[in-house]
């Protein structure tokens, strides 16, 4: 299909390549645009087929879309080699195209070797964090995973996508900071303890400020714990003063909690979590992002924390998640995370 699509366009061929080289390129940029949707097309007959858990509408937004342009790139440093094998150099045009591109793409897999090997350290980091309290793991993990989510849904560019997942995995960071005791201590927090966990945004942030492509994800880190209206910390920010990915954070990172087992509550079903955001707009989150976030949630579903969680404690008589977002001077939630039970 892609020759045909050439010759009908006016492709050349051979030496009369080099007398109209216009020609060449445009129908050489039709031909690779009929190679990849041909290509695309059968792919997604293939999934319609196959029945499987790939539709063809994923594959074409999650694979054939953000691919093209560089398939397109590739299909037209080919018409350039040939371009440049038919001006006389022959077999050197290989040289002269393709080792430039095989150097830029062994630097682009050392720089992504790079940057996978710090996403394992920082995940293993969390880890260690985590198993400070059972009822946390993976915790971070999830909050990266909601976030990212949200991010695709709210068609962030890549860059910001995957900053947007290091805040989410980071977000919490500080806690190493923070004693043991404090973290699995069940209900309401003393002043001093209530002080400490304050101080994890701020910690968090000078764990990773020396690490450079972490520098955008620094203000998340520091104010995932403010509130919409102005009541939270560390800075007291209200509204879009809130830096945009906190406010996303903000958000997951309360859902998450609230749909986990805490040592002194059962985790809550997903359905009422998203109503308690609901409600909680305008106070405690951004109401556009909840919007969003309740609307993909509820389209797409969520991976709820493991079964494998520990009971709750029926010793307990607090329904108090001070690991939540809605933090109140008195150390306990506030608003509707709260639960009826809190004074």
């Amino acid at each position: 299909m892609a020759g045909l699509v050439y010759v009908r366009t006016g492709g050349v061929r051979g030496d009369a390549v080099l007398e109209q080289p216009g020609h060449a390129t445009v129908s050489g940029f039709l031909a690779i645009v009929t190679w990849l949707t041909v290509n695309a097309a059968l792919m997604c007959l293939v999934l319609w087929l196959d029945r499987g858990g790939t539709s063809p509408l994923t594959f074409l937004r999650r694979v054939a879309a953000p691919t093209a342009p560089a398939m397109t790139g590739y299909g037209l440093l080919g018409v350039l080699l040939s371009v440049v094998w038919l001006g006389g150099l022959g077999i050197v045009a290989v040289f002269l195209v393709v080792v430039p591109l095989l150097v830029a793409r062994w630097t682009l897999s050392l720089y992504e070797t790079e940057r996978n090997a710090q996403a394992a350290t920082m995940r293993a980091f969390i880890q260690v964090i985590e198993t400070k309290d059972l009822y946390t793991r993976g915790h971070s993990e999830r909050v990266s995973e909601g976030v990212g989510v949200l991010g695709r849904h709210l068609r962030l560019t890549d860059d910001r996508q995957q900053a947007l997942e290091h805040a989410g995995l980071l977000h919490d960071v500080g806690k190493v900071g923070v004693p043991t005791r404090i973290i699995q201590k069940p209900g309401r927090l003393e002043d001093f303890e209530m002080d400490a966990i304050r101080l994890h945004p701020a910690r968090g942030v000078e764990l990773i400020g020396n690490i450079p492509f972490l520098e955008e994800v620094k203000s998340a880190v520091l104010h995932h714990h403010e509130k919409y209206d102005g009541t939270g910390y560390p800075a007291g920010l209200a509204g879009e003063n809130i830096p945009y990915f906190a406010r996303i954070i903000g958000i997951v990172d309360a859902f998450d909690c609230l749909t986990s087992t805490r040592s002194y509550r059962a985790a809550r079903g997903v359905e009422e979590t998203l109503e308690i955001l609901l409600q909680d707009r305008y106070t405690h989150f951004d109401p556009r992002l909840v919007d969003a976030f309740v609307e993909v949630i509820r389209k797409d579903g969520w991976k709820s924390a493991a079964a494998d969680q520990p009971a709750p404690d029926e010793t307990v008589r607090v329904a108090i998640d001070h690991d939540d977002l809605s933090l109140g001077s008195g150390g306990g939630a506030s608003g509707s995370a709260a639960g009826p039970d809190a004074g």
